[in-house]
């Protein structure tokens, strides 16, 4: 027999052996989340609500017309623990719950405030929980009714929810990463963005889901965590801006500062931060804040002609300096009122000092909330647009 007959055979009884995919899934038997929701349920147990995926609804709206349904479902059920609630919950499933795809986790503001340390286990647990997932605080009310509110640009509420917090520069799908890298520290403090129901026109929680002026979610700051994960308090959204821009997180920024016959605006596309630790011989913590920044000027409504390099100098220096104020507001106020270092600078003296972080972490949030913190603003504005002074002062009003 040749050589190649053998090599045959021995190929074909291969495939005898070779099992096939008998533990597979089919998609049509899975119930895909896109979204998870916690809130204290009964007997002071959990109620976990999802956002799940009808893909025979899932569609773009076409040149012809007709109406859009809904693309997603919401259900929710109660249990002692996240199993137990989902237990029940499927009860109400004809496909199994899968979780592989969730993009967003909502927390409601009394869950948090109970703790969420004893409840997140199944979320760390679980080989199908992507830890790209963005994570909300919601602020008065519960997560429940957070899934409920639909987003006329966008087919899934998650999705909206998710959009709105990278548009506005936060941390987007890596929030609940940094909140466990924050949790497991010694000396880091986690923070969750806070999320609220306001009206699309105003600030009010009213208006009609099918008006023109429906309930929308909106990102509304930071919710600060003690070492239990107990939520404490927060931080409104230029607080929280301030926060991200100290951890080296924020990715765009605008700054509006009041000038003498008006205002100016500049938008911060390369932000960056850097933060130098200064240890004495009796321990003494001092720390240096780097805040840097390049964008352009977006509006000037006065007379200043920023075509003139004097005059776009002192700009730059108006905006250090109103930058520089209102972020030493923040971290002082995050120093006396809460006493946590959610700004993760013990990790900064813990990558740089690893011996002298041994003596001090035992007891960092009070160490932390006794050190000198000073905080340095260098901006640049790199364009101007299309023309030098406002176009709606005349000649003799512009300063040049």
């Amino acid at each position: 027999m040749k050589g190649s007959q053998i090599l045959c055979i021995g190929f074909c009884l291969s495939i005898l052996f070779i099992s096939g995919c008998w533990d597979r899934k089919e998609l049509n038997d899975r119930a895909i989340w896109l979204a998870t929701g916690w809130d204290i349920g009964e007997n002071g147990g959990v109620q976990i609500s999802g956002q799940i995926v009808i893909p025979s609804n899932i569609q773009t709206q076409g040149g012809g017309g007709g109406t859009m349904t809904k693309g997603f479902f919401n259900i929710s059920e109660s249990g002692k623990d996240f199993s137990d609630a989902l237990q029940n919950l499927q009860a109400k499933l004809p496909r199994e719950a899968f979780f592989g795809q969730r993009r967003v986790v909502f927390f409601g503001e009394e869950f948090a405030k109970r703790g969420l340390k004893a409840e997140l286990d199944i979320n760390n647990r679980s080989p199908d929980v992507s830890l790209r997932t963005d994570v909300f605080i919601v602020k008065g009310s519960t997560a429940k009714e957070a899934l409920n509110l639909a987003n006329p640009l966008e087919s899934h509420p998650a999705v909206a929810a998710l959009k709105e917090h990278e548009q506005s520069g936060g941390r987007g799908d890596t929030a609940y990463l940094n909140f466990l890298i924050a949790a497991n520290s010694t000396g880091f403090r986690p923070t969750i963005p806070v999320i609220e129901i306001s009206q699309s026109q105003e600030r009010k929680h009213s208006g009609q889901q099918n008006s023109a002026n429906p309930p929308l979610l909106k990102i509304a700051g930071a919710a600060v965590f003690d070492e239990n994960l107990k939520m404490i308090g927060r931080l409104n959204m230029k607080e929280n801006r301030h926060l991200l821009w100290v951890m080296g997180l924020l990715k765009k920024l605008t700054i509006s500062i009041p000038q003498k016959d008006g205002n100016a605006s500049i938008v911060l596309t390369k932000i960056d931060s850097k933060i130098k630790p200064i240890i004495s011989k009796n321990n003494r913590i001092r720390f240096t804040v780097f805040l840097t920044g390049e964008g352009a000027l977006m509006e000037s409504n006065s007379g200043v002609n920023v075509e003139y390099s004097k005059n776009l100098s002192l700009l730059q220096k108006s905006f250090e300096k109103y930058t520089q104020k209102q972020v030493q507001q923040t971290v002082t106020k995050v120093q006396k009122e809460y006493g946590l270092d959610i700004f993760g600078l013990g990790e900064v003296i813990h990558r740089k000092h690893p011996r002298q972080w041994k003596t001090l972490k035992n007891g960092w949030d009070k160490k932390f909330s006794e050190a000198e913190i000073t905080v340095k603003v260098d901006l640049k504005i790199k364009q101007i647009g299309m023309s030098g002074p406002s176009l709606l002062f005349k000649e003799s009003e512009i300063r040049k």
